[in-house]
């Protein structure tokens, strides 16, 4: 098994398509074709299902891509570790983050890192933090942030900051005040996430101390979206303040405070506990933390106690 037939075959895994793969890692298509019979041959099984122009990830295939995404990830961290101790700043780093934070946080962080780091490799994926927790534990992120707590003992967590939930309405519907009760939340049509997102759980868990159910009639994935659909009258939502504040400037949207209780939750960053981060991670981790301050402490409310790293419980 050689590592360019590991990435003949990711290739071809990512784009479902043996041309496009070619196309992307340089080879004609019927190189690559070969490589990735010799490497099926070798594990003697098919990776892939041939549906035409399309391929599929067989059994066999899904189980070696977790592998040779794996395999893939620690030679790079390999090489990047040996490049640093040769005083080179050079090399990849991969970050999952929260969409709503990628809104606000990440714009000015990415300016930052890549003024100090011009020569490093930077990929930013907004994800759910489900998908991050996951994708930290199987070793294809260097560094999360995403909603604390988490419920992995094998990641280190450090919180960043604590995000308030607001309710975001249309802005001809009306509503008693620019303040509302969490109770009063069940006598409205609400856009929420679907029920396996965190930030869901976090909004279900916050109504249930309120005491109320809340009458979810429309799901949707993306903030944006969702933001979209209540501007259109498809109901009311709930998002995390500092989100919200920055994607209405000029919205026909209107924000209404929470309270009894407010609801929030904590963000922060993440990393595996048993590996040795790079010293580009440690430094994207500290801009994030300067750029966090530099957007005001009314908009983090970042306390000192809250910077320091803790074991995920």
């Amino acid at each position: 098994m050689e590592l360019r037939q590991l990435r003949y075959f990711l290739a071809v895994a990512e784009r479902r398509n043996f041309t496009r793969a070619a196309e992307a890692v340089h080879v004609s298509q019927p190189s690559l074709s070969v490589q990735i019979a010799a490497l099926e041959e070798e594990l003697g099984s098919p990776l892939f299902d041939r549906l035409g122009r399309q391929v599929a990830l067989t059994e066999a295939g899904q189980i070696v891509r977790d592998h040779a995404e794996r395999v893939l990830r620690e030679l790079e961290q390999a090489a990047q570790a040996v490049q640093e101790l040769k005083g080179a700043e050079r090399g990849r780093l991969m970050v999952g983050t929260l969409s709503t934070v990628n809104l606000y946080l990440v714009p000015p962080l990415v300016c930052r890192f890549k003024q100090q780091f011009p020569k490093v490799h930077l990929q930013v994926q907004a994800r759910p933090s489900s998908e991050i927790v996951e994708d930290l534990l199987a070793n294809r992120l260097d560094v999360g942030i995403c909603l604390l707590p988490v419920s992995s003992d094998r990641l280190v967590t450090t919180r960043l900051f604590d995000e308030t939930l607001v309710l975001v309405a249309p802005a001809g519907v009306r509503l008693p005040s620019r303040r509302m009760r969490m109770r009063e939340l069940a006598r409205l049509p609400l856009v929420l996430m679907p029920a396996d997102y965190c930030l869901r759980k976090m909004i279900e868990a916050e109504c249930v101390e309120a005491g109320v159910r809340p009458q979810v009639s429309v799901e949707m994935t993306s903030p944006e979206g969702i933001l979209e659909a209540v501007k259109q009258g498809a109901g009311l939502t709930i998002l995390p303040e500092l989100y919200v504040r920055h994607r209405l400037r000029g919205e026909a949207l209107r924000v209404v405070e929470l309270y009894d209780p407010v609801p929030r939750h904590s963000v922060g960053l993440a990393y595996l506990a048993n590996r040795s981060l790079s010293l580009v991670a440690h430094e994207f981790m500290r801009l994030c933390r300067a750029t966090l301050g530099e957007l005001g402490d009314a908009a983090t409310g970042v306390p000192a106690a809250g910077r320091r790293a803790h074991r995920a419980g």
